[in-house]
């Protein structure tokens, strides 16, 4: 490759604006150092996931000297390596498109794999504003774009054969059994703090409710564990998985699991592991660790209050983004609004309206953290009637602004 970097840019750029793609430029560290998108998909809240889901995948483990293609939630990609003397400098990604126009019930499968509450109705604008190219042509742009960086021209059969021989053309999430993978050992406990985070949250309440969202979060199918198994020993893999087995084992203590309790099922579930002498297993013992430690927390958390009180918090923490009225509560719990009012006070030990503001509350430093969403769309999206009001309540739970608890976090973060 003897292109300059300049010149590189001005290729994305010019390949983003005639196609109308997104196109990424991903140097050898792993960061997003430039990008070209129509407005319509950057100003749309689900740009941000999509785009960071594309980052999990390791574009350095792979190589190869032509474009690869894979896909995620309907969406297809490809990417072009730049090796300049055998030296890795970044990937090109270029994407989202779909080869066709996306259905109503396509849109309702996407939904089950984010984490938390979906807009459904950015979801599909989303969809709407990628742009629709079938496999052929898309083909067609990866040998232009791979040609404009090298100079040299690609058979689209050696392309697809050399893809077909990679089994990462098509990576769907409809074979839950095939879905062993790096994008999910990505998720459970390495690189990506966001949903580390988040899996911590769900084991730590007693989430039974989302452990499908966690196991079924991937990014590249079963055929990629024959690549893992070769690229990395099967002891990195066992200590990678215990590291994972000792953070959910804290976070259901922190939940109210027994200490004891939880110290003897991690040291139950490391010994089980450490007899393994499969990925795949290691990966299923993982998974079988989080459900028995989530499902003791929900336990822990069902015996905790009456019925009425357990189903008014199973509601507000699915509907935080919603209208939570005392009424609506009452009607469902079939109790008069002051007797639960009163009912709720007595149990929990603060009035339900309080409750419900820390929920909020408690969300919105999820987004604060996780997220580049404004503070005032987060004070929105969670029901405040203002932004000023938002900040002032906030800062009563937290002591912090939520601008300062965003800057404190993120220089934690860099501290680390």
């Amino acid at each position: 490759m003897e292109i300059s970097k300049e010149d590189l840019q001005y290729i994305c750029q010019l390949i983003s604006e005639v196609h109308g793609l997104s196109v990424y430029y991903v140097n050898q560290f792993g960061e997003f150092e430039y990008e070209f998108s129509r407005s319509d998909l950057r100003s749309n809240p689900y740009y941000a996931p999509f785009k960071e889901r594309i980052s999990v995948y390791t574009y350095k483990e792979d190589p190869c000297d032509f474009p690869i293609f894979f896909s995620n939630s309907n969406l297809n990609f490809f990417f072009v390596n730049l090796i300049k003397s055998n030296h890795f400098l970044g990937t090109i990604i270029v994407g989202p498109v779909l080869d066709s126009e996306i259905y109503e019930e396509n849109i309702t499968k996407i939904m089950d794999a984010f984490k938390g509450n979906v807009n459904k109705r950015n979801l599909i604008e989303y969809y709407r504003a990628v742009p629709i190219i079938n496999h052929h042509r898309l083909l067609t742009i990866s040998l232009l774009v791979y040609y404009l960086i090298y100079h040299k021209t690609l058979d689209k059969t050696f392309v697809l054969e050399n893809n077909k021989a990679l089994d990462l053309v098509v990576i769907e999430s409809e074979n839950l059994d095939l879905e062993l993978s790096k994008g999910r050992r990505n998720f459970i406990f390495h690189s990506n703090l966001s949903y580390e985070r988040i899996l911590i949250d769900y084991v730590k309440n007693g989430r039974i409710d989302k452990l499908k969202d966690i196991f079924d979060y991937s990014i590249v199918g079963e055929a990629e564990l024959g690549l893992l198994s070769r690229r990395n020993s099967l002891r990195s893999e066992k200590n990678l998985m215990i590291t994972g087995i000792t953070l959910v084992c804290r976070a259901a203590i922190e939940g109210g699991l027994n200490e004891e309790t939880a110290f003897t099922l991690s040291d139950y579930y490391i010994q089980q592991l450490e007899e393994l002498g499969n990925l795949k297993a290691i990966l299923r013992l993982t998974e079988k660790a989080i459900s028995d430690f989530t499902h003791r927390v929900y336990r822990l958390n069902e015996e905790k209050y009456s019925t009425p009180i357990t189903t008014c918090q199973h509601y507000i923490y699915n509907h935080l983004y919603g209208d939570i009225t005392l009424d609506h509560l009452a009607e469902m719990c079939r109790l008069s609004p002051n007797y639960l009012s009163s009912l709720y006070k007595k149990e929990v030990g603060i009035p339900l309206s309080e409750y419900i503001q820390r929920q909020r509350i408690d969300e919105a430093k999820k987004l604060l953290v996780l997220t580049n969403y404004s503070i005032s769309d987060i004070s929105t999206w969670l029901n405040f009637n203002d932004q000023s009001y938002f900040i002032k309540i906030f800062k009563k739970y937290t002591g912090l602004t939520p601008k300062e608890f965003r800057n404190n976090q993120s220089s934690d973060n860099t501290s680390t």
